[in-house]
């Protein structure tokens, strides 16, 4: 089971983002307690096949670079230490509000590396969006670069809207579609960054008819499927610019009939 540690600032969302990962409730949010999350806590979640916990961390407050005046940082910074010591931190997803970047963003990105091994995967979610002009994705085209201008480096970015999709509050229909939209796009990162070499269920697609050897079909997946031979292309991900390459393809013979 892979371990995904969601980290922020209080009331950034992070209870709110496993509800929306998980497709139900089971962590406590702000309005539910007038007190942050005062330790980790864990939610279990299947993604593709796989199992995953989630953790629920405190916020930061004041900033992991002050001296831990509060029993929330005190416990982050244990907690981190811990999980790094026991190599047991596959994925650390950062929460960031869909403002200008703060200085206390960047300290709270330096402090995290910090803590954690230099290999370890951090990717950053940005929050908040369900109101953003043109589509959530356009927030970070337009702000991407300046976070790796500010030294902040990821493995991979989610822009997304953490509010529910249940309960008695009925949301209109174009942030609802932003929800759906959230959850799609949180499991795919989740997904693409821990299990860089599975081939995902849905991202293999097979020729309705027998195709030539240089044919291929056309997908958004790592995974090509031609009449005799599977080809698989292997993921790398760069941590010094956050970005994935793609090494050189690997072959498989397969049975062309699948029945």
């Amino acid at each position: 089971m892979m371990n995904v540690i969601v980290v922020g600032e209080s009331g950034i969302g992070k209870s709110s983002l496993i509800n929306l990962i998980v497709g139900q409730p089971p962590a406590r949010t702000s309005s539910d307690s007038v007190v942050c999350t005062l330790a980790p806590e864990s939610y279990s979640v299947r993604i593709d096949g796989h199992d995953f916990l989630l953790w629920d961390t405190p916020g930061f407050n004041e900033g992991l670079t002050d001296p831990p005046r509060t029993n929330c940082s005190a416990q982050l910074h244990s907690f981190l230490q811990r999980m790094s010591l026991e190599g047991k931190i596959d994925l650390l997803l950062y929460c960031i509000p869909a403002s200008r970047a703060k200085m206390a963003m960047v300290n709270n990105y330096r402090a995290i590396c910090s803590l954690v091994p230099s290999t370890t995967p951090i990717a950053a979610v940005v929050t908040h969006l369900e109101r953003h002009p043109g589509q959530m994705e356009d927030w970070w085209a337009n702000n991407g670069d300046g976070l790796g201008n500010l030294g902040m480096n990821f493995v991979g970015h989610a822009c997304v809207t953490t509010l529910p999709d249940s309960g008695t509050r009925v949301l209109p229909s174009s942030i609802y579609k932003r929800v759906v939209e959230s959850r799609k796009a949180l499991r795919s990162l989740i997904r693409r960054v821990c299990l860089p070499y599975c081939i995902s269920p849905s991202v293999v697609a097979f020729p309705s008819s027998p195709l030539s050897l240089y044919e291929s079909t056309q997908t958004e997946s790592e995974v090509i499927l031609t009449q005799d031979i599977l080809t698989l292309y292997l993921p790398s991900i760069d941590r010094t610019t956050g970005s994935l390459r793609i090494l050189e393809p690997r072959f498989y013979n397969v049975p062309h009939n699948r029945n």
